[in-house]
Formats: C-alpha cells, structure tokens, sequence
C-alpha cells in the first residue's frame, strides 16, 4: 500500500460509522406508527449519499500523496459534516419520529447544507450539471431547514432523484 491508502483509511472509517448509525434506523421505517415520509425520503436520499461518497472518495486517493497534515485535515471535513449530519438527523429509540424530525430540521438540514458545500473543496472532475444540481439542492437544504416549509423538502428530493440520473452518467464513463 501507499501512504495515500493509509491516509484514506480515517475519512473512510468515519463515512462507514455514520453509515452503520444510519442503517440502524432503517428498522424504524418498517414500524408503521413511526413512518414520517420526509424521514423516509432523507433516510434514503442520506444512505445513498454515502454510498456515492465512499465511492467518489477513491478519486481523491492519488491526490492525497504529498499532502501537509493541515491540508490533509481537510479531507477529513466532508466525512466528519456527513457523520454529524447522521448523529443529529437520527432519533432516539423512544423518540416520535416525525415530532423529532420537525424539532431538529434546522439543525440536520443546515449541516447537510454545509456538508454539500464542502465539495466544493475538492476537484473531482465531475460535469457541469453536477454542479449545479450540487449547488441548487445545497441551497434547497438549507432553505427547508431554516423555513421548515415541507414543500420545499419534496423539492430538493426531487432534484435529488433528477441527480441519480445525473450521477449514473458520470459513474459509468
């Protein structure tokens, strides 16, 4: 191995814990008196989201060779939002799924928000609807959290199935 794979081997782990935290709450969709459909949706919309990140993450591999250890810190960035994302975004077991989900929208909806943005930081070749699908569901996020308005909620999810497609494209070339 090079010492690039040992320096992803952190960002990695800390996608992988907060995709085991995520996967947890999975059994609380299948609880009906506990089904909130915006929760099933960012349940889904979360878990692919690390799935792609862990996936893309392999393209900035090379680009950590010769790194200094703050620039490496932060690379540590987008995974360390990602997991504070899920920490917040996932209820107690007791909890009312769709009352803990309105309380903390702001709080969740803003760190996705700031984790999008985070992408920003790095070069990942990606093409130019990437982009913009990137930039407008950020904006998308951060305007549901802060107005809690639910339409706008279905709104970025939906942009977000547009950007599957989006992303399949750049996935296979």
């Amino acid at each position: 191995m090079v010492s690039s794979e040992y320096l992803a081997f952190i960002p990695l782990l800390i996608y992988g814990i907060a995709l085991a935290d995520l996967l947890s709450q999975w059994k609380r969709l299948l609880k009906p008196n506990q089904l909130f459909i915006p929760y099933l949706f960012l349940t889904i919309i979360l878990t692919e989201t690390a799935i792609y990140n862990v996936f893309v993450y392999g393209k900035l591999i090379n680009q950590l060779a010769g790194q200094n250890y703050s620039s490496y810190l932060s690379y540590l960035l987008p995974p360390f939002l990602f997991m504070l994302t899920i920490n917040i975004f996932t209820p107690d077991q007791d909890s009312d799924t769709e009352e803990y989900f309105m309380k903390n929208m702001p709080v969740f909806l803003t760190l996705f928000s700031l984790f999008i943005a985070s992408h920003f930081l790095y070069e990942f070749g990606e093409s130019t609807p990437t982009i913009i699908v990137r930039v407008v569901g950020g904006i998308l996020v951060f305007i549901a959290g802060v107005s809690r308005k639910k339409w706008i909620f279905y709104t970025f999810c939906t942009l977000w199935v547009f950007s599957q497609f989006v992303k399949s494209g750049m996935i296979s070339s």
